[in-house]
């Protein structure tokens, strides 16, 4: 991991921060879905690695926030929420995410939840739900979502698809990878997901 001052690492944070409101601010529902937070206070990171680094770092040349997660990756708190005995060792070599605001997130936050995570091609993510409401948007790649009550759709970038609290749902990575940005709101925000 490149050493490099506690300030110049909030910078990168703080230029992630800027190119996700810009991702944000681009995607009308995204933007009716939740407002853009206005309490986010910066918190330094604890980094933790996870197997799928390299690859993440490999998506720099697909946009600006691709880019600037590159830049930030060895620094960020990457989080996994299954246990290998839920998911499969597979399934954790080959996903993560970062929350970049919220109540644990690197900017904190009451308002709003934001992730940004990446699957690998040929995961499955199987059913789960949560209280929060949540909107995907892809970032990178392609995957196929699957709700109940919902249609199946298979969305590629700028693709946005939302779930409604305790809506149980399930993603699937084909052809290709994933990475997206997703925000939760309402009740439940700083709660998880459960395999259901």
């Amino acid at each position: 991991m490149n050493r490099i001052a506690p300030d110049q690492i909030e910078t990168l944070f703080r230029r992630l921060l800027a190119a996700t409101r810009d991702v944000y601010e681009a995607s009308p529902a995204l933007r009716d879905f939740a407002a853009w937070p206005t309490d986010l206070a910066y918190e330094a990171p604890d980094p933790a690695a996870i197997p799928v680094l390299p690859q993440i770092r490999a998506l720099a040349g697909e946009g600006a926030l691709q880019a600037v997660l590159a830049d930030v990756a060895d620094h960020a708190a990457w989080i996994q929420t299954y246990s290998e005995a839920e998911v499969g060792r597979h399934f954790l070599d080959n996903y993560g995410y970062i929350e970049l605001f919220g109540p644990s997130g690197i900017f904190t936050s009451s308002q709003c939840r934001a992730f940004i995570g990446y699957w690998g091609q040929g995961l499955y993510y199987p059913m789960h739900d949560h209280e929060a409401e949540e909107a995907y948007l892809v970032l990178g790649g392609r995957c196929r979502f699957e709700a109940a009550g919902a249609a199946t759709a298979d969305l590629g970038v700028g693709g946005v698809r939302i779930h409604t609290s305790y809506q149980k749902h399930a993603m699937e990575m084909r052809d290709a990878s994933m990475l997206a940005l997703c925000l939760w709101r309402g009740a439940g925000m700083a709660d998880r997901a459960h395999l259901t």
